[in-house]
């Protein structure tokens, strides 16, 4: 083999074993058809447009969750803001399945760290402006969107940057819908119970018995989050839905926060919320989800 100046490239072998012997041509062109052949299976097995799509879903919701965060402890209190933490909390366990069926790699290579580095400025800025949103009564109130502006241009932004150039990808096989497994099946009812509650109790009066089951609500869904790698954890749960189990997710999230932050609200109203978001999804457990094998 030659360089670019035309001069032999001399091999310096390793002390006591004699220099290999260059490849032929043919073995060459090979070793070069193999490499293709690698890339395009890993453009198989990680769909970088379903990651883009995600990076955009997360930093939409983040950006909604933020929102009504701020609005729920400048206005609210109580327990308000621990629902929506915890609907956060449940749908960030839930996107780490979705990210782990696309193929998701988590690497920290020299490249990468710009891209981090930016992420964590941004991050700490995001902070930073939702405290003031929050602890600074003179903050003004068009203050508690920017945390949310920030994350939708920032991340959203970087997610609509891989999704154009994952646009020339060659497209990933057709998953063929399959009946979500018993154990996903229970865990899908399991968060539509959990937000039903959520529900139900976020519109309920605060109290101390309104404060004590929220409490217990939260902690019985931390061991299920300690769980995630069961069967009936969140992330493999996550990881077997599909588009009609995350509008149902939508859907329920959505009712959630009208439910808690819209005032006067009757308990039974919230009640009745909580049942038919628990029908939703005892309903949309019997849709077909993903199928995992592929």
């Amino acid at each position: 083999m030659e360089s670019e100046g035309g001069h032999a490239m001399e091999q310096k072998p390793i002390q006591g074993h004699e220099a290999i012997a260059p490849p032929s041509a043919d073995v060459a062109q090979r070793y070069l058809d193999e490499a293709d052949a690698v890339k395009h299976r890993r453009g198989r097995v990680v769909d970088r447009r379903a990651l883009a799509w995600l990076q955009i879903a997360n930093a939409a919701v983040t950006a909604v969750y933020l929102v009504a965060l701020v609005t729920a402890i400048r206005g609210h209190g109580g327990v308000t803001p621990q629902v929506f933490v915890f609907s956060f909390l449940v749908w960030g366990q839930l996107s780490t399945g979705m990210a782990q069926r696309s193929g998701i790699q988590l690497r920290l290579t020299w490249s990468r760290w710009p891209i981090l580095l930016a992420g964590g400025a941004l991050t700490v800025a995001v902070l930073v402006v939702f405290g003031f949103a929050v602890f600074y009564p003179g903050f003004p109130a068009i203050g508690v969107w920017i945390p949310a502006v920030l994350m939708l241009v920032g991340f959203g932004g970087y997610g609509a940057v891989q999704l154009a150039l994952a646009s020339g990808d060659p497209r990933p096989p057709r998953s063929m819908p399959k009946p979500l497994p018993r154990a996903m099946r229970w865990g899908t009812i399991c968060v539509g119970v959990a937000l039903g509650v959520m529900a139900t109790l976020g519109s309920a009066p605060d109290g101390v018995l309104a404060s004590t089951l929220l409490l217990l609500v939260v902690l019985m869904t931390f061991v299920w989050l300690v769980a995630a790698r069961s069967e009936m954890g969140l992330p493999a749960v996550g990881a077997s839905w599909r588009w009609p189990h995350l509008l149902a997710y939508a859907a329920a999230a959505g009712a959630l926060a009208l439910l808690v932050l819209l005032d006067g609200v009757p308990i039974g109203l919230g009640f009745v919320g909580g049942l038919m978001i628990i029908a939703l999804f005892i309903a949309v457990s019997f849709v077909r989800g993903r199928d995992l094998r592929d």
